[in-house]
């Protein structure tokens, strides 16, 4: 399945999990997918604490809460 069939640009997304170690993001987290590179398997994501991390798909975990327009 292709990330267009599940999430789009425009999206809202909250954090539910990721490895990265570095970031400051936490469980819970709101921001705004910006980006998708299907080809990298990357969903570039506008944080609302103004990180901009990738989320990587298979690993990261997220869940959709408001379908952009």
């Amino acid at each position: 399945m292709t990330y267009k069939k599940k999430i789009r640009v425009g999206d809202r997304i909250e954090l539910v999990f990721t490895t990265d170690t570095m970031t400051r993001l936490r469980r819970g987290d709101m921001g705004t997918v910006v980006k998708i590179e299907e080809d990298q398997d990357l969903i570039w994501v506008a944080w609302d604490n103004g990180e901009k991390l990738a989320l990587l798909k298979g690993i990261d975990k997220y869940k959709v809460v408001d379908k952009g327009s």
